[in-house]
């Protein structure tokens, strides 16, 4: 049976719970990637600077507990800020090893550009699906049919 890995960074629990959602239906092991950096203060400016390192694909210290190298199939997922992942979930595809690996995508958000950007960073993974979820259908609690749909594809 194949072992599998959702991890996911997430600020505000939006995409926790989705990734939450998948590792349950998946049946898979999972957590949450911390970013060291504090991402703190006014609403609007911090907003702003963590629009800017995402667009200007910075990489930020993470902190992991669980190695990829332990699973045959690792899903991804991240908020999109400024229209890219954010720093956290760049850092650990460039610092992770997944060659050869099963690699999945998610992201609360519009990301369809984000998704192009992160199979990238994988080249020598096999990028075997991809979701988009908007941050509306998780407060709604109206995505668990896409999770469903995601979950049954990367079984195909």
């Amino acid at each position: 049976m194949m072992k599998s890995l959702v991890v996911y960074y997430s600020r505000t629990g939006t995409t926790k719970s989705v990734g939450e959602a998948i590792a349950r239906e998946l049946g898979a092991d999972c957590e949450e990637i911390i970013d060291l950096k504090k991402r703190i203060g006014l609403r609007p400016i911090r907003w702003i600077i963590a629009g800017k390192d995402a667009w200007r694909r910075k990489l930020t210290d993470i902190k992991i507990q669980k190695s990829p190298d332990d699973y045959d199939m690792i899903i991804i997922g991240t908020p999109i800020w400024a229209g890219r992942m954010t720093p956290a979930a760049r850092t650990y595809l460039e610092s992770q090893k997944l060659d050869g690996k099963k690699v999945g995508f998610f992201c609360t958000g519009s990301g369809s550009k984000a998704f192009e950007e992160m199979k990238k960073l994988v080249p020598k993974s096999s990028v075997i699906g991809s979701l988009g979820i908007r941050p509306r259908e998780v407060k709604s609690g109206s995505y668990g049919e896409k999770v469903k749909s995601f979950v049954e594809s990367l079984a195909s």
